[in-house]
């Protein structure tokens, strides 16, 4: 935790709560004034806009009346989305490659989980490549197109057991078409279900914040983590003055090893501002407080969720084995979720385990012999899915040099997607993250992508993740609700400390005009924006509520040239502490050309915060939290 200089009075003056809010950063780079357009800001440059009369062809798209064979005309349209892409790309092969193609597709459900050959993070479904630059995919004239992740259960229910509260337990068995390795959300009706768990509780409604949150307090004892020492990388020249962070350093293998690839800013001998990253081995609950762990028959099926000691974010652990004598559960795989890690948890629950189905809407899947368990309300809903995929657009260019360009996805529903908090997570910088670089929309190697009027609803995962070069990408006029990690992702990378010779960031972004809201259902440290290794992002009139921790965070100092105006945020850090609406971190040095082109420094670009409605409620400490090392923002 920093040390932070408290404000001497309570939250009434903002401009001092936001001076206190600078942490470790020695810093004299930092204004704060009546706001006037500034002349220092670099010009960012927005996608062109695509409008339909530039369509030179449109293949339509109906998942009823289609068929793969037809030609894709009004009258004669394909069936699925993957074969009108492959259409147009022999279409380029006829016409002239720099026409913009339209897929235009029809009314309906279309379940890309079914028959699927990858279930990639990071490839989609529908997977665009260098090969499909000047493309349109939409809805036709405003008609409602679901692209979910998963496939559409044919179950033959029948009643399993009565429970003791008098409940009934409904089981089925899976159909051979479903995969079971991704199956790990079931959607009813088109809402997430609840796997089983203890204690009862909806994860999507409750949490921390709530009268009845449904997690645990009982931890008596959190097991010592076992320390295991990475190599430390540590940059003696090129260094900075002016801050407590002045050399760039990293820790590879040894405790980082849990991350891919295996670094962390948090795995050096000494982390300036904080402890090494471990994480607790297991824990022992109170006496009585888990009345069915002697009950667990498979208890390896479980996951435990956990909030940080400190409540910074939360992990995710599989159960390697469980001591009923003592209540005690051992960690196996798990909690990379977040970067600074710590020797012991908080609130917690438990998840996956059969005997703890024993609420309303709680299910379980039986993978040894594919039998699904339900416990219904008073009567069975209609409609099952199961997640089969995490990824449904992919937007991926062979280089940097070969990017695809000017795409545009507009009036889409992306839903019911597998989640992905047991998969890969990476340390960007140094930041208290850890990110899964993937979404339910995946760009790399893109210019001039337009993602607007779509609703990502009821995921498993990010729901964009832009990840390394991506140049004048923009998000607009979206919603995101339901999500179990965050909404908007941007990532990028260097070599080690050197983000000069390599342009492989998010570049010029604009996310504007959003609704986002009910996010980090799972994961704790999560956001509606994450900005990390990224240059010139503008996030701009989005409206942002709900949130488990900061609604917008800038993980560190890389380039910056950033602009948050004009939003409206509140209701955030409902779950966790020492944070606030917006929060920035810069405590890890970078070589960029941000002050002069051509022209490598650590110094980065002066960012701008201003003009946004921010309800400082909840656990936030600060409107506008410069956490540690923090510079270089203008704030009015």
């Amino acid at each position: 935790m920093a040390t932070y200089i408290a404000p001497s009075f309570w939250k009434s003056n903002w401009t001092a709560l936001s001076e206190s809010a600078f942490q470790m950063n020695e810093c004299n780079k930092m204004t704060y004034r009546t706001y006037q357009s500034s002349s220092t800001s670099k010009s960012s440059k927005t996608a062109p806009e695509i409008t339909k009369d530039i369509c030179y062809r449109t293949v339509f798209v109906h998942s009823v009346t289609g068929h793969d064979l037809f030609d894709g005309t009004f009258e004669r349209p394909m069936k699925t989305i993957q074969a009108a892409l492959t259409l147009t790309r022999t279409l380029r092969t006829m016409h002239n490659s720099d026409y913009t193609l339209c897929i235009s597709i029809r009314g309906g459900t279309y379940y890309l989980g079914t028959n699927v050959t990858t279930t990639s993070s990071q490839i989609g479904a529908i997977a665009l490549t260098s090969n499909d630059s000047n493309l349109v995919i939409e809805n036709y004239q405003d008609e409602r197109v679901v692209l979910s992740g998963g496939t559409l259960l044919q179950l033959q229910w029948s009643v399993h057991a009565k429970t003791a509260a008098g409940g009934t337990i409904m089981k089925a068995q899976i159909p051979s078409y479903v995969k079971l390795d991704d199956f790990n959300e079931l959607y009813i009706d088109g809402r997430r279900a609840i796997v089983a768990k203890y204690p009862n509780g909806d994860p999507s409604t409750q949490g921390v914040y709530a009268k009845d949150p449904g997690f645990s307090f009982d931890a008596q004892r959190w097991w010592p983590p076992s320390f295991n020492p990475s190599v430390e990388i540590r940059v003696q020249e090129p260094y900075r003055n002016g801050t407590v962070f002045t050399n760039y350093q990293l820790g590879v293998g040894g405790g980082a090893a849990v991350f891919n690839p295996p670094t962390n800013f948090w795995s050096t001998a000494s982390p300036p501002a904080g402890d090494n990253y471990v994480v607790p081995r297991g824990l022992t609950v109170k006496s009585g407080a888990m009345p069915h762990i002697g009950n667990w028959s498979k208890p390896t099926t479980g996951f435990v969720h956990a909030f940080h000691a400190g409540y910074w974010g939360s992990w995710v652990f599989e159960i390697a084995s469980i001591n009923t004598t003592e209540n005690t559960i051992m960690f196996a795989r798990g909690g990379f979720q977040e970067a600074r890690g710590s020797d012991a948890g908080g609130a917690f629950y438990v998840a996956n385990i059969f005997e703890e189905l024993d609420s309303p809407n709680e299910w379980f899947l039986d993978k040894d012999t594919r039998t699904l368990y339900f416990m219904p309300n008073e009567t069975m809903p209609d409609v099952f899915v199961a997640s089969q995929i995490p990824c449904l657009i992919s937007i991926i260019g062979s280089s940097i040099e070969d990017s695809v360009k000017n795409v545009l996805i507009r009036g889409l529903i992306l839903t019911e997607t597998s989640s992905t908090y047991m998969r890969d997570y990476m340390v960007p910088g140094g930041g208290d993250w850890a990110v899964h670089r993937g979404g339910t929309m995946y760009l790399r190697n893109t210019q001039y992508v337009t993602i607007t009027h779509n609703l990502f609803t009821q995921l498993g995962s990010n729901g964009v993740a832009l990840i390394d070069y991506n140049f004048a990408t923009s998000l607009t006029l979206n919603e995101f609700v339901w999500l179990t990690d965050s909404a908007i992702i941007l990532v990028g990378s260097t070599y080690g400390i050197d983000g000069f010779s390599i342009a492989s960031q998010p570049d010029n972004i604009l996310i504007q005009s959003n609704l986002i809201h009910e996010t980090g259902i799972y994961i704790k440290q999560s956001s509606p924006v994450l900005i990390a290794i990224s240059r010139s992002v503008s996030v701009v009139g989005n409206l942002m509520f709900n949130i488990p921790r900061a609604a917008i965070n800038i993980n560190d100092g890389f380039y910056g040239n950033h602009t948050i105006s004009w939003n409206v945020i509140f209701n955030t850090v409902r779950e966790t502490s020492d944070h606030g609406p917006i929060n920035t971190w810069d405590r890890q040095p970078f070589l960029s050309d941000a002050v002069q082109h051509d022209v490598p420094s650590l110094w980065q670009h002066e960012s701008y915060i201003h003009h946004n409605t921010l309800f400082n409620n909840y656990n936030a400490l600060w409107p506008i939290d410069h956490d540690d090392g923090s510079c270089f923002y203008e704030d009015s």
